[in-house]
């Protein structure tokens, strides 16, 4: 099972199990755009890289776990879904999300 986490715009969390890893199309259909990675402490969050330009609704929980692993700083901030995966693999795939990382980190920071 490959194991994500979604934090929408309106707060929402979600785990989402599958039997095969994520695709890049549907990564970028989650975020709404090109994927850009935000680099956190053990997992690697993807982001519409545009998000800001194209409008996007301010994501307060997805902010709030990026300036929680020093991803962003000052009042930077998350626009639109945020997708977390577990951290690169050695050969630079994406993981899945441990459920440690998850309980540690979206129940906690995110405020979930």
């Amino acid at each position: 099972m490959f194991t994500y986490a979604v934090i929408n715009t309106d707060g929402d969390v979600s785990l989402i199990s599958e039997s095969h890893p994520i695709k890049y199309d549907d990564m970028v259909a989650c975020v709404g755009g090109y994927i850009e990675p935000v680099y956190l402490d053990g997992a690697v969050a993807y982001v519409n890289e545009e998000g800001k330009l194209e409008g996007l609704r301010q994501n307060q929980r997805a902010t709030n776990l990026a300036h929680a692993h020093n991803a962003i700083y000052g009042d930077d901030w998350i626009a639109g879904n945020m997708l977390i995966v577990g951290d690169y693999d050695d050969d630079g795939e994406n993981t899945s999300l441990t459920t440690g990382w998850y309980n540690a980190n979206l129940k906690e920071i995110a405020n979930v």
